[in-house]
């Protein structure tokens, strides 16, 4: 919330959303990947506590080459990956962090995907239920921009949000560094400090 302005209705809404949402002490998670298509993979996944601190991190190794546009943006090459384990070997970690836990992330949807994904590129299954709530569709309600292509409210990057919001931390691309900014743009639309 910038101080000094008046809240709109839809601000009002989310903060106590967001409010309640940060009662549940959830977990914050976000995760790098080779691209966005349906043959993407994970390549690093990083999860913190409600609380900011750090729960989980690791690279991940794809079965398929980082294309060099992805590397480009996150920083994570080939040679960083080549010792890492595969992602269902570290999803026999990470569940743990996640099962029975509410789980905030920016852009659920992707990152659901992408670990469905993930685990199939590697011919297994996906049977985990995790409880997600989207921070970006929060934010999207908060901003209040409407979008009249898609009869919905505008969605904006993390980056555009933590700008908007005034939180110095930078979307870096990297897990970690991301889940700490989404766990930032919670408290601030919650007005709450991060």
């Amino acid at each position: 919330m910038m101080m000094g302005t008046q809240m709109l209705p839809n601000q009002r809404h989310v903060m106590e959303i967001a409010r309640q949402k940060i009662l549940l002490k959830p977990v914050y998670l976000d995760t790098e990947t080779t691209g966005l298509d349906n043959k993407a993979e994970i390549i690093e996944i990083g999860i913190i506590s409600s609380e900011g601190d750090v729960l989980f991190e690791s690279l991940v190794r794809p079965l398929l080459p980082i294309p060099w546009g992805a590397s480009r943006l996150h920083g994570i090459t080939n040679e960083m990956v080549k010792t890492a384990r595969f992602w269902p070997d570290i999803w026999k970690d990470v569940r743990g962090h996640l099962l029975n836990h509410p789980i905030g992330i920016y852009n659920d949807e992707f990152d659901l995907r992408m670990m469905r994904q993930s685990m199939e590129r590697h011919r297994q299954p996906w049977r985990d239920y995790l409880d997600t709530f989207d921070i970006l569709k929060l934010y999207a309600e908060y901003r209040g921009m409407w979008d009249p292509s898609r009869k919905a409210y505008r969605f904006f990057k993390l980056e555009e949000a933590g700008s908007q919001l005034g939180i110095p931390i930078p979307n870096s691309h990297r897990a970690i560094e991301d889940s700490r900014l989404a766990r930032a743009v919670l408290h601030r639309m919650a007005g709450l400090e991060y």
